[in-house]
């Protein structure tokens, strides 16, 4: 018997975990918030998100030999930590990347409908995996000019982080690192804040990888943030200095959570070694619920598909909820918003057959590329 305890909060764990594994096990599911290693003294598995710290503190005098985060980052983990105790530790990169591209481009959307950009300006993204390389590519395909750069990677189509900073707007798409050849934290430092005069930054990475000095210093930088330091706790100044502040729930789209879900339950099954014989399924992708007219409007309008994101993503709505939040209530509302995020689905998990039949001059690229025109 295999003792899994999860967090309550990963959608469908429990579906996922009978999916993969073919040997008995019980689940136990627990609140980040209240959870300690009291908790965990019979666990041999636990599932976590970015919510919970995974240290010695936690794991200590326990049973733990196998943690998974259910999420595209590991900052939370102590891997030093896991690896000096011979604990397995898994993780989900890459299951949100689209929710995280959907979030860039709800955002782009709002900056162009407020005036604020237009198509012919340049993006430029910092960091070049699973969300720079996809968004490269989505963000040529609108006829954007876009740059990107990254330290790690050896490719013909990379820029220096200079010739990024001085494009339009700068997205960034980095794990938060200390350490290492090309550390991340504070990589945007107030070092930048002249090249970054009158730009647009958007981060969803992680909070300390802006210095807040920039952000607050900076006298005309528009700045779209998603991820703070000290979350759940952040600076109330730095959410009033944002254009957009939203509680860390660029991730959180229905299928970038299930997808960590899955990952990390085939992870438990073959730690274990009980996976299941795999089954090819095939998801066919649901037909777009909104009328395409709209989405057909805004291209000939602005050359950019506004309603193809903000219709699942009102990012203008979420952002003034976030900001009524006081002092007072800071830390639980930044919580409660976090996990009531309302239900969104990522784009590109529909299907916009018949858009071309609409208007058949349409630049079809960017739906090319999803392959649901």
């Amino acid at each position: 018997m295999i003792r899994i305890t999860a967090d309550s909060q990963i959608p469908e764990i429990e579906n996922s975990l009978a999916e993969f594994l073919k040997a008995d096990y019980s689940i136990d599911y627990f609140d980040s918030n209240t959870l300690t290693a009291c908790d965990l003294k019979n666990t041999d598995a636990l599932l976590v998100r970015s919510t919970l710290s995974v240290n010695q503190a936690l794991c200590q005098d326990t049973k733990i030999s196998f943690v998974a985060s259910a999420t595209a980052g590991i900052n939370h983990l102590d891997i030093d930590y896991l690896d000096s105790k011979n604990i397995s530790w898994s993780y989900a990169p890459g299951c949100n990347a689209f929710s995280v591209i959907h979030y860039v481009l709800a955002a782009i959307g709002e900056l162009i409908k407020d005036g604020m950009l237009n198509v012919r300006q340049s993006i430029g993204i910092v960091g070049y995996g699973n969300i720079g390389k996809r968004l490269y590519k989505l963000l040529k395909a609108l006829n954007f000019e876009v740059y990107a750069c990254d330290p790690f990677l050896a490719n013909p189509e990379l820029v220096s982080l200079d010739k990024v900073l001085a494009c339009d707007l700068v997205t960034i798409h980095v794990p938060l690192s200390a350490s290492g050849q090309y550390p991340t934290l504070n990589i945007i430092n107030e070092s930048h804040i002249e090249k970054l005069s009158n730009k647009i930054l958007i981060n969803t990475s992680r909070g300390e990888v802006v210095s807040e000095e920039l952000v607050l210093q900076s006298q005309d930088l528009i700045y779209i943030a998603d991820v703070w330091m000290n979350e759940p706790s952040p600076s109330l100044k730095m959410i009033e200095t944002s254009y957009i502040a939203t509680p860390h729930i660029a991730g959180y789209s229905i299928e970038g959570r299930l997808n960590g879900a899955k990952i990390i339950a085939k992870e438990c099954a073959k730690i274990f070694k009980c996976l299941k014989p795999s089954e090819t399924k095939t998801v066919q992708p649901s037909a777009w619920p909104y009328d395409l007219n709209n989405i057909v409007r805004d291209i000939h309008n602005v050359s950019f598909p506004i309603s193809l994101f903000n219709s699942e993503l009102d990012l203008k709505s979420i952002s003034d909820s976030f900001k009524k939040l006081s002092i007072a209530n800071l830390e639980s509302g930044f919580r409660l918003q976090r996990e009531s995020h309302s239900p969104r689905n990522d784009f590109n998990s529909f299907s916009f057959k018949g858009i071309s039949e609409l208007d058949q001059e349409l630049d079809l690229g960017f739906f090319n590329e999803l392959g649901g025109a």
